[in-house]
């Protein structure tokens, strides 16, 4: 039964209609505590959000010496980031991790990259040119009274450059064993005195990795291209508006492994190549007014991937409005409405069939009100989001807010939130058929059917934080955030009630469970030419399966850290001249994948080291030569992906340049 369930809940475990300041370090406590991001209430400085915010800058993301968004992600606290292939990430906020992680939302400039069919986010697909990205905000817990469902865990916002910050010219290449072609180009213009833009391009190829065990080729081989545009511009000094779009197109090599077949030999593997292309176009307006502001966005979405086990094509359409009012002096008040369609085409594959393509709508509307109830030093924030969905129909994801400031520089949060994840259509119809391994299992049809359930409901958890953030001195901060989360009918299985083959299974919701833990982040600048940012993070989950289906609320234990820890260190040692040194240590993961793989082994803990050389040779001309995974030369970091036997994430080292123009 384990294949059909893990073949299943891979497809469809989703849904289809759905801070503290790390590397400012250069900046002094008054411009540390003005840092605007977007977090709970859309825009707020740092010192006054009331939730969990780690924000990862620039400077930030050029010293670490990552190539992807996901690498990116390992600096935040709270976040798992590992390798299941040089082209996959499990990557998880607070747990219930995996490849297809649908706890967690994740938005380029507020368009959401979060996958409809899966509920997920395919990473391979985010290659956004690092040089353009301004920073990334993640949001820890609960986020639905803003973005609504399945922000179940957390948010991501990954924010671009303004096109005024990035006038002129400037090329990247590079080079390596792991990063074989590294290049990009990016011009910047000013039309007028109002209006800038830019346009890009980027290619990069990757090498594949090792299978774990005899050592052969993965066939994870990663050829990425992307190109697009932006433009800013004011009109009438209140009014302010971005266009922007992008096109991508990755041509990747998969080993898909165990490969079901109706017929002998039944279970074998596949070399595959993985097909993704899509493209985007999205504006944004805002108007500001003395005391009030109104925002539009729209955006058009269009995706298309083709692999052996699954073929998708989504078209999206969002439309999302927003009012902020202050309302007194005491008052601001945000209200906002949406509306997203989806067109999805699933394509028929040997891992599942007779799947319905679905056309549905989301409406959404929002309220907060943040009460100062003592002048500059407590704030009580309330809200709620309200969504209907062609699943469940009404979902309302309230969440209660308390910010008190005892000083100017320090600051303590709670807050209490509900927060669901909706149903997908094959978890409440009967559209599902997966094939099944007829001589491992000789006694089942070679076709086992994974019915949906009509009654099935809303994942959902009720989520208790605090935290107290204090900018002890200009050069020394500190972050601490504690949360306790209610997790009740999660998804899993049991066997059919309606079906006379032993093997078909229906959905159900019957895995509840809890998890507590905290984050603790501090920055210290010791000197002018010597910078640490430390991170750790504790975890602790306990969920139970009433079906008695055991694996699935293994797995839900099983698959995130208990514990994790990094201490990145920059040290300008001459002029011009700059190293930076990044230690990673993750502790082991028990189980990661339901899918029966050969070889499933444990993941042990590791200790990860990357060092990089950062030199100005010129005003315009930076060389990099980086070294990542240097303690190993090659080491496990994900037991397997859903499809994917287990890897090793090799020892790498390259060579970057970026000349500007």
């Amino acid at each position: 039964m384990i294949p059909a369930v893990a073949v299943a809940q891979a497809l469809w475990t989703g849904n289809l209609c759905a801070a503290t300041p790390n590397e400012f370090l250069d900046k002094d406590i008054s411009e540390l505590m003005g840092i605007t991001i977007i977090p709970v209430s859309k825009e707020q400085a740092v010192s006054d959000a009331a939730s969990a915010i780690y924000v990862i800058n620039r400077e930030g993301i050029q010293r670490s010496g990552v190539t992807s968004i996901p690498e990116a992600l390992s600096m935040a606290s709270g976040i798992q980031v590992s390798r299941i292939a040089s082209n996959k990430w499990a990557i998880s906020l607070r747990g219930l991790g995996g490849q297809s992680f649908n706890k967690l939302l994740v938005q380029v400039d507020g368009r959401t990259v979060y996958t409809p069919g899966f509920s997920s986010t395919y990473w391979d697909t985010q290659n956004l040119r690092l040089e353009d990205v301004e920073r990334i905000e993640i949001i820890r817990g609960p986020g639905a009274t803003m973005w609504g469902a399945n922000t179940v865990n957390g948010a991501i916002n990954v924010i671009t450059k303004n096109s005024s910050d990035t006038l002129g010219g400037l090329i990247t290449v590079g080079t390596g064993n792991a990063e074989e072609v590294i290049s990009g180009f990016r011009y910047g213009a000013k039309f007028n005195s109002a209006t800038t833009g830019r346009v890009y391009l980027s290619y990069n190829q990757r090498a594949p990795f090792d299978l774990l065990g005899d050592g052969s080729d993965a066939n994870d081989h990663w050829d990425a291209f992307i190109g697009g545009f932006r433009l800013d511009g004011e009109v009438a000094g209140d009014n302010t508006w971005t266009l922007q779009g992008d096109l991508y197109n990755n041509q990747e090599n998969q080993t898909v492994e165990p490969l079901f077949m109706p017929t002998a030999p039944f279970a074998t593997h596949d070399l595959s190549e993985l097909n993704a292309q899509g493209t985007n176009i999205m504006g944004n307006w805002e108007k500001r007014f003395v005391t009030s502001a109104l925002k539009l966005q729209a955006y058009f979405d269009y995706v298309n991937r083709d692999e052996v086990y699954v073929g998708q094509t989504y078209k999206t359409t969002d439309l999302d409005i927003q009012y902020d009012q202050e309302l007194g002096s005491r008052h601001n008040l945000s209200l906002g409405a949406g509306y997203r369609n989806i067109n999805a085409v699933i394509g028929e594959t040997y891992a599942a069939t007779n799947i319905l393509d679905d056309n549905c709508d989301l409406f959404s509307a929002f309220f907060q009100d943040t009460v100062e109830l003592v002048n500059d030093r407590f704030w009580f924030t309330l809200g709620t989001k309200w969504e209907y969905n062609s699943f469940t129909g009404y979902e309302f994801q309230p969440s209660g807010r308390l910010l008190w400031k005892p000083t100017d520089t320090q600051s303590l949060w709670a807050g209490i939130s509900r927060a669901v994840r909706t149903p997908l259509i094959a978890e409440q119809q009967d559209t599902a058929i997966i094939r099944q391994n007829s001589a491992l299992q000789p006694f089942f049809s070679p076709f086992v059917t994974v019915n949906g359930n009509a009654d099935f409901e809303s994942e959902e958890v009720y989520a208790y934080e605090t935290g107290y953030r204090w900018f002890a001195k200009p050069e020394l901060s500190f972050d601490l955030a504690l949360f306790y989360n209610d997790y009740e009918d999660f998804l899993s299985t049991q066997q059919s009630s309606t079906s006379a083959s032993p093997g078909d299974s229906d959905f159900i919701n019957s895995v509840k469970g809890s998890s507590y833990g905290f984050e603790l982040a501090a920055d210290w600048a010791a000197r002018s030419w010597l910078k640490f940012a430390f991170t750790y993070s504790y975890l602790y989950l306990d969920f139970t399966d009433i079906s008695q289906s055991l694996s699935q609320a293994a797995l839900y234990n099983g698959n995130a850290p208990e514990h994790q820890v990094s201490l990145r260190t920059s040290f300008d040692f001459a002029e011009n001249w700059q190293a930076n040194v990044w230690l990673r240590y993750t502790n082991e993961l028990e189980v990661t994948s339901l899918t029966p793989n050969a070889t499933k082994p444990e993941v042990d803990e590791y200790l990860e080291c990357d060092l990089n050389l950062r030199w100005q040779a010129t005003d315009d001309l930076e060389l990099m030569l980086v070294g990542q995974n240097l303690f190993d030369s090659k080491k496990p970091e994900y037991s397997s992906g859903q499809f994917n036997p287990p890897i090793e994430a090799e020892r790498s080292y390259y060579l970057k340049a970026l000349y500007h123009f």
